[in-house]
């Protein structure tokens, strides 16, 4: 899980609600105990008698100060790496609006901030080259080469 970073110039502070524990806690707080009227403006009401704070965990919590890098040698790259040794994989993002997905996948305009799908393409085509002489890309690639019949270059 990701707790959402700062990102400069994306509006007004909010009080987070989600606060890291340990690498693998998060404490989840009422997110209008600082607000009572909302994100919205409109009065909020508690219609349950629930606790106003909740503990969930993680296999791995990443704090909002995780950097783009490292967030992505610790999630994805393992996955790639896979990928690229024949095995499936899936990467999804879930969360509410305003979570930070989009961020995290695409990134933002500096360098350093690039996100998940940049550096993965970058990672795969960086990759393809040592592929070449491995056993299951070059049968793959003579099966299709066999299969469409593709004409020599002239």
């Amino acid at each position: 899980m990701r707790i959402r970073p700062d990102i400069g110039g994306d509006g007004p502070k909010r009080v987070p609600y989600l606060e890291s524990l340990s690498d693998t806690a998060v404490r989840m707080l009422d997110p209008s105990r600082d607000d009572p009227r909302g994100y919205s403006g409109i009065p909020r009401f508690h219609l349950a008698t629930a606790p106003t704070s909740s503990i969930y965990t993680f296999t791995h919590v990443f704090p909002p100060t995780t950097q783009q890098p490292e967030f992505f040698a610790n999630t994805t790259l393992p996955l790639v790496r896979n990928i690229l040794d024949g095995e499936d994989g899936l990467l999804f993002a879930y969360g509410v609006t305003n979570s930070g997905k989009t961020y995290t996948m695409q990134g933002g305009s500096e360098q350093s901030s690039t996100g998940i799908l940049p550096r993965t393409i970058d990672v795969l085509f960086n990759s393809i080259e040592g592929l070449h002489g491995r056993s299951k890309v070059s049968s793959t690639f003579d099966k299709l080469d066999h299969l469409h019949h593709f004409p020599s270059a002239v």
